[in-house]
């Protein structure tokens, strides 16, 4: 079969659209599909898989606390139509339907094309003033599509709000071979010091502010914690400054991608304040790796974690909450580790290989 993955946001932008559309890719290759990532051209050193395709230009758009991007380009739609009559694909897989701007673009080359069109939404929202007012115009293109997945039932909760669909759930993916534990024991937060860790990009939506007003209680019951802060961003000289007053507890370790399990394993904690998810993929990552973890009681979160082991959720913007709960784990061993123990075991659900079945499966009654 020959796939074209359409994604408005890939590397070197990171965060959990790049990391489905990626790995998606690399599993439909390995088991001998011709599938290709189609993306914008973007800012920033960075070597592209021998699959990916780049056109027209990235541009950075901050909205609603955080970072998003569309793409801009002369006869954009008709380029996109020319690479998708070339290439010949059975298929088209947007990533983000109806957002620009491929969102849009892209179905309506394919359909030019004569290719089916199938889309994944991956946004949770609590509203949107630009879906309500142009629900006449884009429900009329969510029907042209040929299946509509969504990564969660948060994401159909949105987006039912404004638009009538048959949606398929699929979460996103982790890869179990490249995220696992690196050998640290619960005991070592007491014998060693705590090891915290954030993972995020750092925008205001991700919550860096909320465990840096946690750190200094922390920090009265364990001198020897450190918070290391793992992510880039626009905002990264604001929490700088804001952390000048912690010193070495807080380290801030810049743009990771390959150490990314390194980081994982060597902490007693993630620590997950977000405000806004549809999903939570850096959990999934943390849950691989055996990690315990802390995140903030939204709905994306909640949907992942459905009260289990691996996870405490706690109020989002509450430091002394945030505080209170790293503290009372940091000093209960046995449960940091039957709480790593669950998190490899709900990990194994969201295994690649199983994943990309389920999107295959999708794909298959399309062409049928």
């Amino acid at each position: 079969m020959r796939i074209a993955l359409i994604a408005e946001d890939y590397y070197p932008q990171l965060g959990g659209v790049p990391e489905h559309v990626h790995h998606l890719a690399l599993q439909l290759n390995a088991w001998g599909h011709d599938t290709t990532v189609i993306t914008s051209r973007m800012r920033g050193a960075h070597s592209d898989a021998p699959f990916v395709r780049r056109v027209g230009t990235s541009l950075v758009v901050y909205a609603n606390g955080g970072v998003s991007r569309i793409t801009l380009g002369w006869r954009l739609g008709r380029q996109l139509e020319d690479l998708f009559r070339a290439g010949r694909y059975d298929l088209v897989h947007v990533q983000g339907g109806l957002v620009p701007t491929f969102g849009l673009l892209a179905p309506l080359a394919a359909w030019r094309v004569g290719i089916p069109v199938v889309a994944t939404f991956h946004s949770w929202f609590p509203r949107s003033a630009g879906y309500r007012v142009l629900r006449p115009l884009w429900q009329p293109l969510l029907d042209r599509h040929a299946a509509l997945i969504a990564v969660s039932q948060p994401v159909v909760d949105a987006m039912s709000r404004y638009f009538h669909a048959r949606w398929e759930i699929i979460p996103n993916g982790v890869d179990v071979q490249f995220f696992q534990p690196n050998g640290r024991r619960p005991t070592d937060a007491l014998a060693r010091g705590p090891r915290l860790l954030f993972l995020a990009r750092l925008e205001p939506r991700n919550g860096l502010g909320t465990l840096l007003e946690a750190m200094p209680r922390i920090l009265e019951r364990h001198p020897r914690a450190r918070l290391t802060v793992v992510g880039d961003g626009p905002w990264r000289g604001y929490y700088e400054r804001r952390a000048r007053r912690l010193g070495a507890a807080v380290r801030f370790a810049g743009r990771v991608q390959g150490e990314r399990p390194e980081y994982y394993g060597g902490a007693d904690l993630y620590l997950c304040p977000t405000t806004r998810s549809s999903f939570g993929v850096t959990l999934i990552e943390a849950m691989a790796c055996g990690t315990p973890i802390v995140v903030s009681d939204i709905t994306g979160f909640r949907e992942l974690v459905r009260g289990g082991g691996e996870a405490v959720l706690i109020s989002k913007d509450d430091p002394a909450a945030w505080a209170e709960t790293a503290i009372r784990l940091i000093e209960d061993p046995a449960r940091r580790e039957a709480m790593g123990a669950a998190g490899l075991a709900k990990a194994a659900e969201f295994a690649w290989p199983r994943v990309a079945a389920r999107i295959l499966g999708v794909y298959e009654r399309v062409i049928r």
